[in-house]
């Protein structure tokens, strides 16, 4: 087959761990896959699977404009050097950048709108400025995906783009297969467990506020934290903190990972009350492993959640709603969590597979170079 793709993202580890799927799979299908991201994980999986990575050096939260101008020509002295056929950009400086640097090389490409952070709904310079880019950018793009209806209306209401570019695809999937559980609830304590990096926009606060709540009254039931601290970000809980939460015994932090599976299956119930979200990756495989969910009534979170069906959803930033979810799911019979988690991970296999995301990306390029090799004839 012959033909080049590129992967464009702030983060090699997100990469791997949000479409190693996709990737691998069109790698076994005859394309060439590269990678350009900032090196922040180990490379084994890309040496394991034919994918190249060429890295970048980006500053994901800065504003400095001669940093994202540098940024920008640095993409687009990659493109003209490789020669790509094709480019798909995720998260915000990519999108932005990246667009321009497609266009300037004569490159397809496709944007995808992986999630917007608690800030971009606010009103403010910052966000200002962020539309006006993805606005000026987006209209290069073949097409520009959202996995979530709330941010593809967004962008739509607000003239981002044109609404014939905007497609909604339901999150990038989740490997059904891998993230099946091997026991059932009634084999561990009952645990309450919030898994993602730890930002405050994520609703660690509000879950750690809970927990000293429902301890007070269920004093045998544990409350777990996984994922990255101490993070080069503003809003990510500091070190300091959560030694202070530990010191508490209302919260055990279990630090991070990059293989949830064991984590999930010693959980009852996954918690996020996150302000917001692209889709959340998280109950998506703790849904598939049949484990009830309790999330933020927010985008990213509701199209995962069914109320009363695989689990519950609380109104974001508030802890008091959050305490009512958490002390409804320890006051339901055991038959019953089970029956969330067997629904959710139906939900999950319904909707959320990964295969279907699979197939999107392969038909979505198959139509792109039959178009293309037809139009060169």
């Amino acid at each position: 087959m012959g033909y080049k793709i590129g992967f464009v993202g702030n983060s090699l580890q997100t990469m791997c761990n949000f479409r190693a799927g996709v990737m691998t799979e069109l790698v076994q299908t005859g394309y060439e896959v590269v990678i350009i991201a900032p090196k922040d994980s180990d490379i084994t999986f890309l040496k394991q699977n034919q994918i190249r990575l060429i890295p970048i050096e980006m500053d994901c939260k800065g504003m400095n404009p001669f940093a994202d101008i540098q940024f920008a020509r640095t993409l687009k002295r990659i493109y003209k050097k490789e020669k790509f056929n094709f480019l798909f950009h995720y998260t915000i400086k990519p999108v932005v950048y990246g667009s321009w640097a497609a266009r300037k090389t004569k490159t397809p490409q496709i944007s995808v709108i992986t999630g917007l952070g608690y800030t971009f709904i606010r009103k403010g310079l910052i966000t200002r400025v962020a539309k006006f880019l993805y606005r000026l950018s987006l209209r290069t793009a073949n097409e520009v995906w959202f996995l979530n209806q709330d941010d593809k209306t967004l962008f739509v209401e607000q003239s981002l783009l044109s609404p014939f570019k905007a497609r909604l695809i339901y999150g990038e999937g989740v490997d059904v297969a891998k993230y099946k559980s091997q026991s059932d609830l009634l084999s561990i304590p009952f645990t309450f467990l919030f898994i993602g990096r730890v930002l405050w926009d994520k609703g660690v606060g509000e879950f750690v506020k809970a927990a000293q709540v429902v301890k007070k009254q269920h004093p045998k039931v544990q409350f777990h934290i996984l994922g990255q601290l101490g993070a080069n970000n503003p809003a990510c809980v500091s070190i300091q903190q959560m030694e202070e939460w530990e010191q508490t015994r209302t919260v055990k932090y279990l630090g991070e990972t990059s293989n949830v599976l064991p984590y999930i299956e010693n959980a009852t119930c996954v918690v996020l009350p996150s302000y917001r979200e692209g889709v959340s990756r998280v109950l998506l495989e703790a849904a598939s492993m049949e484990r009830p969910i309790i999330a933020s009534n927010v985008p990213g979170c509701r199209e995962i959640v069914i109320e009363g069906y695989n689990g519950f959803l609380c109104e974001a930033q508030d802890t008091n709603s959050l305490i009512a979810c958490m002390m409804h799911m320890l006051s339901i019979s055991q038959v019953e969590l089970e029956a969330f988690g067997k629904n959710g991970r139906t939900h999950v296999i319904k909707h959320f597979d990964e295969q279907k995301t699979i197939a999107l990306y392969k038909r979505k390029l198959q139509e792109h170079f039959l178009v293309e090799n037809h139009e060169s004839c």
